[in-house]
């Protein structure tokens, strides 16, 4: 027969089998700050490392591949529907003496929230950019259509279509084999992993994400892939 010990080992060994896996799924299943209960509205803001290769690069003076790093941010304020904004910065190298660098400025936007962090969002803005002696250093007027959505918990989607034109810079004009009427044309598909999680009535996220972009700059395809690290929140 079980002593009275045997038979409280054996209740507490089954308790912890059963309370140890539902504690982790209730912290999971903690449910997110909704949409209409903020204050402010959201941001994300990533750092990344970017190498590019372009398909002919006669076309560039001789670029062929890319290599940058970069900082970008976007902030909507608003609930459901708010006013956007954005920024980018771009430094690197493209074969010496190819300095790379590029500015852009988002002072105009709109978007929509999706989910925890998510949004559906255009954003307006001005810049400079270009690579010495490679691609002719111009003043750019960019917009852009970008998606990003929390797919999980643990991951992230995002999708890119963005258009610029160099008004200033003629070897730069109708350089888009896609779209005739504007200069340059990029898009681009990414993939996030970290963990989006509820904290002091915000919403927050981070990872590490990878994205594949296509970009057509003076009537040529240049290849790219970035690697880098994310953050975001929504309150």
């Amino acid at each position: 027969m079980p002593t009275r010990r045997s038979l409280l080992s054996t209740l507490c060994a089954t308790a912890a089998l059963v309370c140890v896996p539902n504690a982790g799924r209730a912290e999971d299943e903690e449910p997110f700050t909704a949409v209409d209960s903020r204050d402010y509205g959201l941001g994300t803001v990533s750092m990344y490392l970017r190498y590019a290769h372009s398909r002919d690069s006669a076309r560039l003076a001789g670029l062929s591949d890319l290599v940058v790093g970069g900082l970008s941010a976007r902030a909507v304020y608003g609930k459901r529907i708010g006013y956007g904004v954005g920024a980018g910065l771009e430094l690197g190298g493209g074969g010496a003496p190819g300095f790379a660098y590029s500015f852009e400025l988002y002072p105009l936007g709109g978007a929509v929230a999706l989910g925890p962090t998510g949004f559906l969002g255009v954003f307006l803005g001005v810049g400079v950019n270009g690579v010495t002696a490679r691609v002719p250093v111009s003043l750019a007027l960019p917009a852009e259509l970008r998606l990003e959505f929390d797919w999980t918990r643990r991951a992230r989607l995002g999708a890119l279509f963005a258009v610029a034109w160099h008004p200033a810079q003629d070897a730069r004009i109708g350089g888009s084999l896609l779209l005739p009427f504007v200069d340059e044309t990029t898009m681009a598909l990414t993939a996030r992993f970290g963990k989006t999680f509820p904290r002091y009535r915000a919403n927050m996220g981070r990872g590490y994400f990878f994205r594949l972009e296509r970009k057509e700059q003076m009537r040529t395809v240049l290849f790219g892939l970035a690697f880098g690290v994310e953050i975001d929140a929504a309150n």
